[in-house]
């Protein structure tokens, strides 16, 4: 891992042995712990597939955030606070793999956005907002790497509660 900050979200699901993911959702509404790890493994591979685009064509595609943008950024990504009942964006929703399918794949993901957040840091530096996150405006590759941690830490509290 080239992030400390994925490091430590593999960590996370490696700390974890998650147990029990093919079980029911607790609550009517809520995600089931498989349906939890497939959207992380969505969330990292559509990070992935926009930093691999950005490193091949060699045009980052961030744009500056809006006022409101910076300062839900400052809340998730510098102080590591993702509020509950955001709704997620439309790729990133689970489409029904099984547990242990969810966990090979969360992983596949984790690997290939470590790969893809190098290709962009060597390519543009740690400065240069790559791409844009659907809520949160342009990221650098630090920026991408730190949110994925936050929310990878977000949904493993979830499954452990």
């Amino acid at each position: 891992m080239t992030s400390p900050d994925l490091a430590r979200a593999l960590l996370l699901l490696d700390q974890q042995s998650l147990p029990g993911l093919d079980l029911p959702a607790r609550a009517p509404g809520q995600w089931s712990g498989a349906e939890v790890v497939e959207h992380l493994g969505r969330a990292y591979a559509a990070t992935a597939d926009i930093l691999e685009k950005c490193a091949a064509d060699g045009v980052p595609r961030g744009t500056a955030p809006s006022i409101s943008q910076r300062a839900w950024v400052v809340m998730v990504v510098t102080l590591g606070y993702l509020p509950s009942g955001v709704r997620a964006p439309a790729v990133t929703l689970p489409q029904g793999l099984p547990g242990d399918e969810a966990q090979a794949f969360v992983r596949a993901g984790l690997h290939d956005l470590d790969s893809a957040a190098e290709r962009c840091l060597v390519r543009f530096g740690p400065r240069t907002r790559v791409a844009n996150h659907p809520r949160l405006g342009g990221f650098t590759v630090p920026q991408w790497c730190r949110f994925h941690w936050v929310h990878t830490r977000h949904h493993m509290r979830q499954i452990a509660a």
